[in-house]
């Protein structure tokens, strides 16, 4: 189908359940001024690519059973080429009785005996976030129906539930928005005479603050790093040579540098406070012009260098592998004698098992190397690990040759301003 919108590079990744564990067959949409439209669907591994249009104002993602994920896009100057984010989406409760569903799975209903007299029904809300499960402050309004009456109630960290007494049957709804988190719209059938206190638990998804970075030239050897208020962050996460993108905080200003490759100076740039939503930025290397040849040139003495290198594991396996002794020395010796160089180690799995024993598998994988450079001499304070388990696969997790690939560390060196 020929687009009808001038379009502005494209937009790639997966989706996924809030846990990361199944993915989704979604489909994925652009709002702008003109109003929605479809730009395709991911597929059964939750990958997906779509165009990006130019007046594209908020990215929208729908998959049944679950909450439709909105994010406002940001284009941060001219963009071109792919962009690739990861989306996550909450799962919805379908209609029932004496529990908030969403809004948008509410079916015919009627009350019956609405005008029997029954005695007060206790319950109980909190609200909760939906990866950490930790209390949230948040606004909970109520919307009765028989009444034609709304009631508004604060929650805070120290008073993270409020208990509601209802005198009546009726359909009620219900609002929730806590301060960086997508709102929820449920309602609430009260049909029953249960008089046995209850607690009804929100989850709210976080409303994503995503940075994107396409570097349209990238070469092998390319090195990227964030920096927050001049502190390197280690959030990056890198696709590949010519991708990265970030899960960052609204309302903070950062910057991106850029080293090309060995002996090439780094580029950076700064960025205005990101909005919430997900931010595309597109950056081009400038090309160098070719160093003149000189009749008589001095000897230069070798330089000490090291390289980022993925390090690949066998299944359910965290020993160190004999074949990346070697790399890990070259790496320690280089770290040490170049005090302005640190370390990012991140460890990923395949999905095969449970997603939180491979998280672990991960952070143990994670942990032997940074123990093997710790005993070689690099300071702990120059190493940032963090294991991910299998939720950036950089493979589908289809055959046992990719699942292979997904088993791994990727070792990074980054410059410390």
């Amino acid at each position: 189908m020929t687009s009808l919108y001038a379009q502005c590079g494209f937009l790639a990744g997966r989706v996924t359940d809030i846990a990361g564990a199944t993915p989704l067959s979604a489909t994925v949409s652009a709002k702008t001024d003109q109003g929605k439209m479809r730009l395709g669907k991911s597929d059964s591994t939750g990958v997906f690519k779509v165009e990006l249009p130019c007046q594209m104002i908020e990215l929208v993602v729908e998959s049944a059973q679950y909450q439709t994920l909105h994010l406002p896009v940001n284009l941060d100057g001219k963009t071109e080429g792919t962009f690739f984010v990861m989306l996550s989406m909450m799962p919805m409760r379908k209609q029932t009785s004496d529990e908030p569903y969403a809004q948008s799975e509410q079916t015919h209903f009627e009350l019956k005996d609405t005008t029997k007299a029954i005695t007060s029904i206790i319950r109980r809300i909190e609200v909760k976030d939906a990866l950490s499960n930790q209390s949230l402050g948040a606004e909970i309004c109520l919307y009765y129906t028989q009444k034609q009456k709304k009631d508004c109630f604060e929650l805070t960290t120290s008073r993270p539930s409020v208990e509601i007494v209802f005198t009546e049957k009726d359909i009620v709804a219900m609002e929730v928005k806590s301060v960086g988190y997508q709102a929820y719209n449920g309602n609430l059938i009260l049909d029953k005479t249960d008089q046995e206190p209850r607690t009804y638990i929100i989850k709210l998804n976080k409303q994503h603050t995503v940075l994107s970075v396409n570097i349209l030239n990238a070469g092998a050897g390319i090195q990227c790093q964030l920096w927050e208020e001049s502190r390197a962050i280690p959030s990056l996460i890198r696709v590949n040579e010519g991708h990265y993108y970030a899960e960052l905080s609204p309302g903070k200003a950062y910057k991106f540098g850029i080293t090309p490759g060995p002996d090439q100076p780094e580029l950076i740039t700064a960025m205005a406070s990101l909005r919430e939503g997900l931010t595309l930025r597109s950056f081009k290397i400038p090309t160098r012009e070719a160093p003149v040849a000189r009749a008589a040139e001095t000897p230069v003495k070798n330089v000490l260098t090291a390289s980022n290198k993925t390090l690949y594991f066998p299944r359910s396996d965290y020993k160190l592998p004999s074949q990346s002794r070697r790399y890990l020395d070259s790496v320690a010796v280089y770290i040490i004698a170049n005090k302005n160089k640190s370390l990012r180690i991140t460890g990923h799995t395949d999905n095969v098992g449970n997603p939180n024993l491979n998280l672990t598998l991960s952070e143990y994988r994670v942990r032997v190397i940074s123990r093997y450079l710790v005993g070689k001499g690099v300071p702990e304070s120059a190493i940032a690990a963090m294991g991910l388990g299998s939720k950036f696969p950089v493979r589908p997790n289809d055959t046992e040759e990719n699942r292979r690939m997904n088993r791994r560390v990727e070792v990074q060196i980054i410059d410390i301003e």
